[in-house]
């Protein structure tokens, strides 16, 4: 099973988006011309695409804003900030932003290039030197660009395993140099942490943390009041939306998701209303409010095709692919779109999409596990805007996309529940402290007739095991819904030797007995 309960969940499935020449904006495109007027008409049916988008989902709370020359030209909140309280979404509404914190994080970095604090093209361990991974000529030669083009090598979710233990992210960024590397520069692999090396290595060589860069190179230029990327910021705030998951078919709010650890890349919580400041200041290449934020010529480049992300069978695709924290494709009227989508599998699902060609940006925040809401109303804005009706049915395409992220599984290690398990050795037998160099220690003791795992720093995240069938346990999956299992398997000839966690990814889960 995958490490899917912390994942920043956007692992290229429908992140949708590609970034756009690193020169002046495109021409207006000869297909479909669009006039503000064709704008208004898809502005004023986005109360009723919102509507239909939450009966079909159920999804609690969304918020929306639109931007275009400049201007905020809608912004609603709709339905409710937590089931359980009844307290309404407005456009000053707070969410846990997700991935979407990704090009908002390169604006931050776009900010620090134009201050000469680095450079795309910056290698990450003269920034941290700190920063080392399991190929030393890649070590030495991977750039901030690379970390946020997602083409280090490193594997998709590196890091998020540790994350869901309960580790920081200064330990978590230590261990990346136990991953396996794919062809460097050559292989696209979505990486929450990989990004946040690159943001902690330019707040570093800033002086200060990625937080407080943040908050002085892009919040407070644009008076994005309500914008941090601090959970404990997130937490002061009064008008905040809780996320939810579904739990026996209801929507179900979710305790907390503090994704602290991995926040260049997926920490950041805001307002539509800030929101749209940010996406003017895109729009505008760098200006707001007559004033620079940032230099044109790392913006765009931000905002321009790195690395395909996915190929497809058939000749003569639009191009589809990532830039430094941003997605960037072609639609099939030939204007670029810059977008990115974000999700966290506790219980938050946003959407930014831009046409810069048209001027027009629109974001858009749910608060409720991704099953393709956000995206689904973005695209069908962007149908109205261009063709002036939906062009297909995105509800189905964008569920569809999102499923693999929500499946609940069915097997421990490949294997169904068999109908007689085999039985265990005796609950000592597995007893002990195991430990390797990447997850650290796991304890195991036995408690009231049960065993118990113990990971994470000082053992913080308690997980108790319930038998599957011979020396295979399972526990229930941290930050999902009950019913969503991941395993714990023993190996050894009388007395464990040896234990796998399941969810640990690239083979790294395998601790030996200390």
């Amino acid at each position: 099973m995958k490490t899917i309960g912390t994942a920043t969940a956007c692992t290229g499935i429908l992140l949708g988006l590609v970034a756009a020449p690193a020169s002046a904006a495109p021409a207006p495109s000869p297909i479909n011309p669009v006039t503000k007027k064709d704008i208004n008409r898809a502005v004023a049916a986005l109360p009723k695409i919102v509507k239909r988008t939450m009966r079909k989902t159920g999804v609690p709370g969304i918020a929306v804003a639109v931007v275009h020359k400049d201007r905020i030209i809608y912004k609603q909140g709709f339905g409710v900030r937590s089931t359980k309280t009844g307290k309404k979404v407005t456009p000053s509404t707070v969410f846990q932003i997700a991935s979407v914190s990704k090009p908002v994080g390169a604006s931050v970095v776009a900010s620090a290039i134009s201050d000469k604090i680095a450079k795309w093209t910056s290698p990450v361990n003269e920034l941290n030197p700190g920063l080392e991974l399991s190929d030393p000529w890649v070590t030495s030669h991977v750039t901030v660009g690379d970390l946020y083009a997602h083409r280090s090598g490193l594997p998709a979710n590196s890091g998020n395993d540790l994350e869901a233990f309960g580790f920081d992210r200064d330990t978590i960024i230590e261990r990346l140099r136990y991953e396996p590397l794919s062809p460097f520069r050559i292989t696209y692999s979505y990486s929450n942490f990989g990004m946040t090396s690159a943001g902690d290595a330019v707040a570093r060589a800033a002086g200060t943390s990625w937080e407080s860069l943040a908050d002085r190179l892009l919040f407070k230029p644009l008076k994005m009041k309500r914008s941090s990327y601090s959970h404990a910021d997130f937490v002061r705030e009064k008008n905040t939306a809780a996320l939810h998951q579904p739990v026996k078919g209801k929507w179900v709010p979710f305790s907390k998701r503090n994704a602290d650890a991995q926040a260049p890349a997926g920490g950041l919580s805001s307002s539509v209303e800030d929101m749209s400041r940010w996406l003017r200041m895109e729009l505008a290449n760098g200006k707001f409010g007559g004033k620079r934020v940032t230099r044109k010529g790392p913006l765009n480049q931000s905002r321009s095709l790195q690395i395909p992300n996915s190929p497809t069978a058939a000749a003569a695709q639009p191009p589809k692919g990532y830039g430094f924290g941003m997605g960037v494709e072609t639609d099939s009227t030939s204007r670029v779109r810059w977008a990115h989508s974000g999700a966290f599998t506790s219980g938050a699902a946003t959407r930014i999409m831009m046409i810069p060609d048209l001027d027009l940006g629109i974001v858009i925040l749910t608060n409720a596990w991704p099953v393709g809401a956000p995206e689904a109303i973005g695209e069908y804005f962007a149908d109205q805007v261009e063709y002036g009706r939906p062009t297909q049915n995105w509800f189905k395409v964008t569920k569809a996309g999102f499923a693999p992220l929500t499946a609940k599984p069915d097997t421990i290690f490949g294997q169904k529940k068999p109908k007689n398990p085999v039985a265990s050795q005796p609950l000592p037998t597995y007893v002990g402290t195991y430990a390797n160099d990447y997850v650290g220690t796991a304890s195991i003791t036995e408690e009231n007739g049960k065993l118990v795992m113990r990971v994470g720093p000082n053992g913080v995240t308690r997980l108790p095991l319930r038998h599957f069938s011979g020396d295979t346990f399972y526990y229930q999956a941290i930050e999902m819904p009950p019913g969503y299992f991941t395993g714990v398997r023993f190996t050894g000839d009388g007395t464990a030797s040896s234990l796998e966690i399941e969810e640990v990814n690239s083979g790294l889960g395998v601790l030996t007995r200390s």
